[in-house]
């Protein structure tokens, strides 16, 4: 167990500009931080640990929170409660048991280069390994995030997602604690297996929506080759204004939209960074199904920036010599995002096709914000999806998220250091990120995606601004189908300190989440 202000601290990569903002003005009437008064943190060493842990506490008023890397931007499982009245968590405190997952980090590789991870892997670890291995997966930039969490709620992978997929397409088989304390080993169906349908569904919705099924406490995933990874790097373009910097990314989204977007089969990918400062930052991967030049491919970025006079001030497009230079390129810039606390809201918007005029004019003049001078360690992230990762999107057995249906992506990561902005700042940015999502609703019936990946939306906005389910599953079938996976295998919703709890909150009650004690079992 574990004094939870510290393990707060130590666990917690950012806070949610939301609970910020709630907290500072009810602290003084609550006066215990993010924790009831009952939540225990635990550090279980293995699966049947965690399995006798869930079936030996008394299931009453006793919900289940997970924790990997703890970089959830909504503090989902490190502030197992919310503060926000109207939120769709509401403003209930649980007695909460905190899994704290850092001792089960193990690794393993098998001469057929599959990798199983222990539940409390990171990023850094994992590609690490792949390094080593001579291999490569889709995995995001993030260093110290969580290999389960970013599995389960379907994370992406800019950099390599359209070559190699997303990560959650590469798992081969998974190991589950449920919410009574029974361990099943899942694997992906085979033509000639012969499996019991409810492990079948319970593995696919694991592969998207997991965070809300139960306790996952190991992930076995195929690696590809690293040759898949030819070469890749960044140009830098001073754009120093706002007008600038709108003016240069409208040529350099063309680019996009016209060079990047339509090859198949894809062989490039393209991200674009835009800082607090108007820096722009467009980092171009290219795959091994790439046959031209990556210099000369490039060309027209470095056009428009002489039409927009726009320095460039480092050009680096074929600096990356390995998967693992890119994958790990960012890491330092990333350790560096520090606060006092750092505060963080995170958002995002895109298309299940080449985005139209109208989205990108949003995009330059809306999500775009007064925001990222206020908040100096925020970014807008726009990149290319698709290919590989979007395979068998319009398959009804595709993975339960919808980033399998996207294409084009941007985010909006909204950070700052607490200590050094004025608190009616503060309030001015939650805000203005508020309303820009608001906005970016009313766009939904043009094609624009919002707040459709589970691993990019804060779920303690006010209820008003959630993403619709459907768009966050990947579709209605998709949304039924994880809501009734859920309550079969959660039939109490012990597991309620996720990205998801809104949408299975209509699944149960008062009376149906709260089970009576089993005898044998003792209080928490």
């Amino acid at each position: 167990m574990s004094d939870n202000s510290n393990w707060f601290n130590d666990r917690t990569w950012s806070i949610s500009g939301n609970k910020e903002m709630e907290f500072a003005e009810k602290e003084s009437k609550n006066g215990d931080g993010p924790f009831a008064a009952g939540t225990i943190v635990v550090f279980p060493k293995s699966t049947l640990e965690v399995s006798l842990l869930l079936s030996s506490v008394d299931h009453r008023d006793c919900a289940i929170a997970v924790v990997c890397g703890g970089h959830s931007s909504s503090n989902v499982a490190t502030w197992p409660c919310s503060l926000v009245e109207g939120s769709a968590a509401g403003d209930v405190k649980d007695r909460t048991l905190i899994l704290d997952m850092k001792h089960m980090s193990s690794i393993i590789v098998n001469e057929k280069r599959v990798v199983t991870v222990g539940g409390g892997t990171l990023l850094r670890q994992l590609a690490e390994t792949c390094a080593r291995e001579n291999c490569a997966l889709p995995i995001g930039t993030g260093p110290t995030v969580g290999v389960a969490g970013y599995v389960l709620n379907g994370g992406i992978s800019g950099y390599f997602g359209r070559r190699l997929g997303m990560l959650g397409q590469r798992v081969t088989g998974l190991e589950i604690v449920l919410a009574n304390g029974d361990i099943k080993t899942l694997s992906s169906p085979c033509p000639d297996s012969v499996r019991k349908e409810d492990d079948v569904d319970l593995f696919r919705a694991c592969l998207g929506a997991g965070s809300a099924m139960g306790v996952v406490t190991s992930l076995t995933l195929t690696m590809d080759d690293d040759s898949s990874f030819r070469t890749g790097g960044s140009i830098v373009f001073a754009c120093s204004t706002k007008s600038v910097a709108k003016a240069f990314l409208a040529k350099a989204l063309t680019f996009m939209k016209v060079s990047i977007m339509p090859l198949s089969p894809p062989s490039t990918s393209m991200e674009i960074v835009i800082t607090h400062d108007f820096t722009v930052i467009c980092t171009l991967m290219y795959y091994d199904t790439f046959a031209g030049d990556p210099e000369t491919f490039a060309e027209p970025l470095r056009q428009a920036a002489v039409e927009c006079d726009v320095p460039i001030v480092a050009d680096g497009l074929s600096s990356h010599k390995s998967w693992f230079s890119a994958a790990s390129s960012l890491w330092g810039v990333i350790d560096r995002m520090k606060g006092d606390p750092l505060i963080r809201m995170d958002h995002c918007i895109g298309s299940e096709h080449i985005p139209s005029d109208e989205m990108l004019e949003f995009l330059l003049d809306r999500w775009l914000g007064n925001f990222l001078q206020k908040a100096p360690l925020s970014i807008i992230e726009i990149r290319t999806l698709g290919g590989e990762a979007s395979k068998g999107a319009n398959d009804k057995h595709h993975l339960p998220t919808g980033n399998v249906k996207c294409s084009f992506h941007a985010d909006m990561i909204v950070a700052y250091d607490a200590s050094t902005v004025a608190p009616e700042d503060k309030s001015g940015i939650l805000a203005e990120v508020h309303d820009i999502i608001a906005d970016a609703k009313k766009m939904r019936s043009g094609g624009l995606m919002v707040d459709f990946s589970g691993t990019h939306f804060q779920s303690d906005d006010p209820t008003s601004l959630l993403p619709e389910g459907d768009d966050v599953f990947g579709g209605a079938e998709n949304h039924a189908f994880v809501r009734a996976t859920k309550k079969m295998h959660d039939p109490c919703n012990r597991f309620r300190h996720h990205p998801f709890s809104s949408y299975f909150l209509g699944e149960y009650n008062r009376e149906t989440r709260v089970p009576q004690r089993s005898k044998g079992q003792r209080a928490l």
